[in-house]
């Protein structure tokens, strides 16, 4: 494929070399580089690929994409500068795999919590529906029933144009896909054609990367701008503010608080087995149930209907749909133990997320509630101590431990959650090693106690210093019920 023609309607500077090249394959990656490949440097966290031109070129490189002035030693090489080079991947990537996105229906769901259930649930309703389906998530990527393992919510574009590509091979109907605000914010999702943009909520998390809640609003918003369509909760401030950025053609608000939100869900009744309501829409008035637990599952619900009927599957199929598949990994999965009382693994992991899983379990609660959860390390430290406030506040017992504690301190880490949980002066306990800890909370469940162990979910690895070890809270538990 000629460079030339990749780069069309793209701005940038050829420093060396004749642009006629043919383009084999690109990458970002200098032990990946083929002969024919171009060579694209990122500047990263931990590395720049400026450094690695060099061993890119001895590989076969025949042209390198560059944001800095460098010296080379192959005067026949190409070089172009450009000014964004993680915008110049993207660019590249959509057009080197033939605009992928534009051959099917592509759905972006971003927000703090409830991204992954709200996009397994919306995959899940267009499956039963009989479409194809590609699914890229938190959990895992899929191609129809093919599971391809992955490593970041969203993956980089060079990543999810081949994903994307491999779709259309597949003959997929439509994909859904999480859209983090680092995703948005990096480009990995720049060029990518959507149909239906889902807003799900916006609460304190990842500050650690975007330093403020505007910036990291903003990160958010820049999906809607990309989308033909959008779906959006109106009970979370932020919605109000999206509708008024979006230029989308058809927009579909939902709510548990708003009766004139397109879709309005009342009547809300929940147990430890599920949830049932009445959603309204379009004046007529429907019984839903679902399999989670919570309010929190009804707003996912709500949006995983706005999506599906923005794709144009019938209202009756959905509930149907919801009714019998609605249960998403490591989000509120109870394991019922012999002697009475039962544990609930959520990926709660941020303030919003563990309050709403801890008042959902206060409802229908008949014994005591025992937490067990830590914050993972090398990321937002100001929403520690917020959290452990909120496991005091709801819980009778805190088990304060290590999450994936990563290159900090797990003790520090503790120290940090504990200012928030000391001043409720509320039972509590530190213990480091997790698998201890969710032990100790099992071992203090009496009957009709719940014991939630929260963080990691369907995680089934802890990431220590900067070694990943296999942990996995629900066998973990499921182990340690059956010995007891």
């Amino acid at each position: 494929m000629k460079l030339a023609g990749l780069l069309e309607n793209h701005t940038y500077e050829i420093v060396q070399g004749v642009l006629n090249v043919n383009i084999k394959s690109i990458h970002h990656d200098s032990r990946r580089v083929e002969v024919g490949s171009l060579f694209i440097c990122i500047e990263g966290y931990e590395t720049d690929g400026h450094h690695y031109i060099q061993s890119a070129v001895k590989q076969g490189a025949v042209a390198v994409i560059v944001t800095k002035d460098v010296k080379i030693e192959d005067s026949d090489l190409l070089v172009i500068k450009v000014n964004d080079a993680r915008e110049t991947l993207a660019h590249l990537a959509t057009r080197f795999y033939n605009r992928p996105t534009s051959q099917f229906g592509l759905i972006g769901v971003t927000g703090t919590n409830g991204k992954t259930s709200t996009v397994n649930l919306i995959e899940r309703i267009l499956r039963y529906s009989d479409k194809k389906t590609g699914l890229i998530g938190t959990i895992e990527n899929k191609i129809d029933d093919e599971v391809i393992p992955t490593e970041h919510t969203t993956p980089d574009a060079l990543e999810l144009q081949q994903l994307f590509a491999k779709m259309v091979e597949a003959n997929v109907n439509d994909v859904v896909m999480e859209v983090s605000s680092h995703a948005l914010d990096l480009k990995r999702v720049w060029g990518a054609e959507f149909d239906i943009a889902v807003f799900t909520n916006l609460t304190l998390d990842h500050l650690d990367y975007h330093r403020t809640m505007e910036a990291y609003r903003e990160a958010k918003i820049k999906l809607f701008m990309m989308a033909d369509d959008a779906v959006i909760n109106i009970d979370d401030p932020v919605g109000a503010y999206i509708i008024e950025k979006t230029t989308s053609a058809r927009l579909l608000t939902y709510s548990c608080l708003n009766p004139e939100a397109s879709l309005y869900a009342g009547d809300i009744h929940i147990d430890i087995r599920g949830t049932h309501f009445l959603l309204n829409y379009e004046s007529k008035v429907y019984k839903v149930d679902i399999q989670t637990p919570g309010r929190f599952s009804v707003y996912n619900a709500l949006a995983a209907i706005g999506a599906s009927l923005l794709r144009g599957v019938d209202l009756e199929k959905i509930i149907e749909a919801l009714g019998k598949n609605s249960i998403v990994e490591g989000r509120f999965e109870v394991i019922e133990s012999q002697t009475g009382y039962c544990a609930i693994v959520d990926y709660a992991h941020a303030p919003d997320g563990l309050e709403n899983v801890l008042k959902t379990i206060r409802e229908f609660a008949k014994g005591r509630v025992i937490t067990v959860f830590g914050c993972g390390g090398d990321r937002d430290r100001s929403k520690r101590p917020i959290m452990g406030r909120i496991a005091a506040n709801y819980s009778d017992y805190t088990v304060i431990t290590s999450d994936n504690p990563r290159t900090e301190n797990p003790q520090a880490i503790m120290d940090e959650i504990e200012v928030g949980v000391k001043p409720l002066n509320k039972s509590y306990i530190r213990i480091e090693d997790r698998i201890a800890a969710i032990k100790h909370g099992l071992d203090n469940a009496g009957k009709d106690d719940i014991v939630l162990v929260a963080g990691k979910g369907h995680e089934d690895y802890q990431i220590i210093g900067k070694t990943k070890i296999h942990m996995d809270d629900k066998e973990i538990i499921r182990s340690h019920i059956q010995e007891a």
